[in-house]
């Protein structure tokens, strides 16, 4: 008879409480850190997202009726995941086989955040390169001509800047949902899918729109940051400093701000995304309006026991041309309202640019949007 395979060890309730508290603030502080730094920063995002997708099949589990997983719910930085799993399997094999399996072991997580947040920031930056491109282009030209006395050509600024406002607008309709399917999905092409993320998108037009408003009030959050070093640098507070003492003042301003900040602001959107992505998504499965074999290996490979409910039976043609009616205003309101959100979001960029001349990288990239990088040293001080 084999003798009782013994149980695991479960930690009392306290001491659970402060590994998951110490493991939540280590992340914090790395993640701090990692937006004053853009290769760190990328890291960053790719660790968010591949938090984006725990957390989505976790929900897709649950609502399947299955037993979640008990594994720890914050993915890792450097170790893989499977470490214990990598290196058990190592024994016994070649040399090379050996070192292979402990370098997985050891950096896996760090492949996997590089990966991941490298290709959903790069898909990121081509979709808001145009709009950010002609908004730089804009701001430039008109304030060049401000200065030359251009009247002839005083309409080239704000005609510019008002087709890259529409592009910017455009690309943060669909950006938001766009990374969340990458991320839960781990496929880039998922990213280009735009019937899936427009179907998600009329599918939640109300979370969409409170997730618009989100990045439009950090975005205004975000513009203050920017502004205040104009306040700070004009009065006496840097008379009689030295250039290192500018320098510790101005990481400990971006340290301050990316750990209150852009570090929770960063997470609280792609998690929000992430949630609206996933419920529209087991939805749209279990309504029959995606098909099981329309969606990504991944996804099927979760959905593939999903029972399929049956169509409610449809209301009287007078009742139904009344619902239509009403939700296609409703509807349209939203749309509007979300439009005016970006808008605002967009000419955040404009009111920051006016009160600090930034670097041109500030049209190119948001914090919130493509990557958490927020740190810029004037080079007259490096």
């Amino acid at each position: 008879m084999p003798p009782p395979v013994p149980a695991p060890r479960v930690l009392p309730a306290p001491l659970r409480f402060l590994v998951a508290t110490g493991r939540i603030f280590k992340s914090w502080i790395f993640a701090t850190l990692a937006c004053m730094s853009i290769p760190l920063a990328i890291l960053f995002a790719g660790w968010t997202y591949r938090l984006v997708q725990h957390r989505a099949h976790k929900l897709w589990t649950i609502r399947l009726g299955k037993d979640p997983d008990s594994r720890r719910t914050l993915p890792r930085w450097f170790l893989s995941e499977r470490s214990g799993n990598i290196l058990s399997g190592t024994e016994g094999t070649a040399f090379h086989s050996r070192i292979a399996g402990i370098l997985r072991a050891l950096l896996g997580s760090l492949g996997a955040n590089w990966r991941t947040g490298s290709l959903i920031t790069l898909n990121s930056f081509l979709v808001t390169l145009p709009g950010g491109m002609i908004m730089m282009f804009s701001w430039y030209s008109g304030w060049d001509n401000s200065f030359k006395k251009g009247y002839e050509q005083a309409e080239i600024g704000p005609l510019w800047g008002l087709i890259g406002i529409f592009l910017f607008m455009v690309a943060m309709t669909y950006i938001p949902i766009a990374q969340a399917r990458q991320a839960i999905t781990g496929s880039t092409r998922a990213f280009w899918s735009y019937r899936k993320v427009r179907d998600v998108i009329r599918a939640r037009p109300m979370t969409c729109l409170v997730l618009s408003g989100s990045y439009t009030f950090l975005g205004a959050i975000f513009m203050v940051a920017v502004s205040a070093l104009t306040v700070v640098g004009n009065g006496d507070s840097f008379e009689g400093k030295s250039s290192a003492e500018i320098v510790s003042f101005l990481n400990a301003y971006y340290f301050f701000w990316a750990a209150f900040f852009i570090v929770p602001g960063f997470l609280l959107l792609k998690l929000i995304a992430g949630r609206i992505y996933a419920d529209a998504s087991y939805d749209a499965i279990v309504a029959s309006r995606w098909q099981k074999d329309e969606v990504t290996d991944r996804e099927q490979k979760i959905f593939e026991h999903a029972r399929v409910a049956e169509k409610p039976p449809a209301p009287p043609g007078l009742m139904r041309t009344g619902l239509t009616a009403f939700s296609f205003i409703g509807r349209l309101f939203l749309r509007a309202a979300t439009l005016l959100l970006l808008l605002l979001f967009a000419l955040e960029l404009y009111i920051a640019q006016f009160f600090t001349f930034e670097p041109a990288t500030n049209w190119l990239r948001q914090p919130m949007v493509q990557l958490p990088w927020y740190h810029s040293i004037p080079k007259d001080l490096k």
